[in-house]
């Protein structure tokens, strides 16, 4: 048996009705959601710390989130999992496959759109597929990747942003002038304040505009963020 024929077995007995853990038979995919993002976030940390352990463990924990997501499944198991992954990446790279022809990463990256357009015909949409539950700068630089091949983004958040009073008119109520959108004194989130939806815009810009500038968004906040704790521990915080 293999290491991860053995997790299986872990699993299951895990989930077991008879001898297996309360915790684990209670949860189901929507509770344990959470704890998949967190043991990737875990992931990144250990891969900008360089630390080779702190990898292979960290890389166990999101493997065991894919067997125990797996074991909760009524309609699939693990096998099932590993087949259509695999059968996808093969799909998506004909030319290692396949006859197609890619000696440059941008061959390789126009193959791989091709493969996943034949994929996700059915798509009404370019942004369908960005997952929702991205964090906000994420998903707004995914959106913008998206975007950028089909219109002009910086014109599409310019008039965004006048369109809910950014740049200049802070709070000031614009509900409905969105066509539906959130206002922009929509209440607040998790205690923090208010959400503005102007401020939101003018945030938005800033992101758009890195991007037409060659700058990472999402890296840029990180080390800013990895520099501001930084100085707050130095400080004595």
């Amino acid at each position: 048996m293999s290491a991860l024929t053995d997790l299986e077995a872990v699993v299951d007995r895990l989930l077991a009705p008879e001898g297996g853990c309360v915790w684990n038979r209670e949860q189901t995919h929507a509770s344990l959601a959470r704890y998949a993002v967190e043991e990737v976030y875990e992931l990144v940390d250990a891969i900008d710390d360089g630390d080779e352990d702190d990898l292979r463990e960290e890389l166990g924990d999101v493997l065991y989130q894919v067997v125990l997501h797996a074991g909760l499944a009524a309609t699939f198991d693990l096998e099932d999992v590993a087949a259509g992954v695999r059968d996808k990446m093969v799909r998506r790279h004909p030319h290692v496959f396949g006859d197609e022809r890619a000696d440059t990463v941008a061959d390789v990256e126009r193959v791989w759109r091709a493969a996943k357009a034949v994929e996700k015909a059915s798509r009404r949409s370019a942004l369908d597929g960005v997952p929702r539950a991205m964090p906000p700068l994420e998903r707004a630089v995914k959106l913008l990747e998206r975007l950028e091949a089909r219109v002009d983004t910086g014109a599409l958040v310019a008039s965004l942003g006048a369109r809910v009073g950014a740049g200049g008119e802070g709070a000031a109520g614009t509900s409905g002038a969105t066509g539906g959108a959130p206002s922009t004194t929509s209440g607040s989130v998790a205690g923090a304040g208010r959400a503005d939806l102007a401020w939101g815009a003018d945030a938005l810009r800033a992101v758009a505009a890195a991007r037409a500038d060659g700058i990472d968004p999402v890296a840029s906040l990180r080390a800013a963020v990895a520099a501001l704790e930084a100085e707050g521990r130095a400080a004595g915080a």
